[in-house]
């Protein structure tokens, strides 16, 4: 038995409506080339997605700096993209939002022991550094703050 899975165009060839959205997915994509080939460099990278409504093309970064970048050379893309036989009367930059990753829960906070506490304390009138000694005392009273509660 062959159990390798299957692509999703295979999946889906036989539905007309699946047929349009990967026709459609293919040609936005290719048109994403085409504007990624046309924008300077620095620019090019940031543009995620290029959507072509009507006579509107409307481009998505993935920030709001590369955006304003971008909209400063909509005027030299509108002519490249006609001098391409892409009628285009209208571009828009925008943002795409960033979806927030999973809070990850931080597990309980450690408390120094009085042991460590005083071990730090003992280090600490060892040692000839000024500052050195005072940042290793006052590490060593949160050892002591943590017995009180």
């Amino acid at each position: 038995m062959n159990h390798r899975p299957l692509l999703i165009t295979d999946l889906f060839k036989g539905k007309q409506a699946f047929r349009d959205l990967i026709s459609k997915s293919q040609e936005q994509h290719a048109l994403l080339l085409q504007v990624r080939r046309l924008i300077p460099a620095p620019l090019n990278s940031h543009c995620a997605a290029a959507i072509k409504k009507n006579t509107q093309l409307v481009i998505y970064v993935d920030s709001s700096t590369w955006a304003s970048r971008l909209r400063f050379s909509v005027r030299d893309l509108t002519k490249q993209l006609k001098s391409e036989n892409i009628s285009v009367e209208r571009i828009t930059v925008r943002v795409l939002i960033k979806t927030k990753a999973a809070v990850t829960k931080r597990g309980p906070l450690r408390k120094m022991t009085p042991d460590n506490a005083s071990i730090i304390n003992q280090t600490a009138d060892g040692i000839a550094d000024p500052s050195l000694r005072a940042a290793l005392k006052r590490l060593g009273k949160h050892g002591i703050k943590s017995t009180d509660k």
